[in-house]
């Protein structure tokens, strides 16, 4: 057996030996938790912890079509602008809240 499917089994067999009253609120928190994560990285949570346990970039919607796993992470370009505006001091910020 392959680390990931060793790993994969030890999570899925300590969800299902935690109760039946455990296993709904594990299964809500999951979902809540994939859609926040792949709203705001784009990747959901299974690919994350399989990129973790793997150590390359993973998405399972590369199914069928190619690896799944690949060796390189994508580059992001980042652009840093400049507005102009001084940041606001804590005086100010508490002034406008009070």
């Amino acid at each position: 057996m392959s680390k990931i499917t060793v790993k994969i089994s030890m999570v899925l067999t300590v969800i299902s030996l935690s109760g039946c009253v455990a296993a709904p609120l594990v299964i809500t928190g999951l979902g809540a938790t994939s859609v926040a994560v792949n709203e705001t990285t784009g990747r959901t949570a299974s690919d994350h912890i399989v990129s973790t346990i793997d150590g390359r970039d993973c998405r399972l919607s590369r199914m069928g079509k190619e690896d799944i796993c690949q060796d390189e992470y994508p580059q992001f370009k980042f652009q840093v602008t400049t507005t102009s505006v001084a940041p606001s001091s804590v005086e100010e910020i508490e002034s406008k809240y009070r």
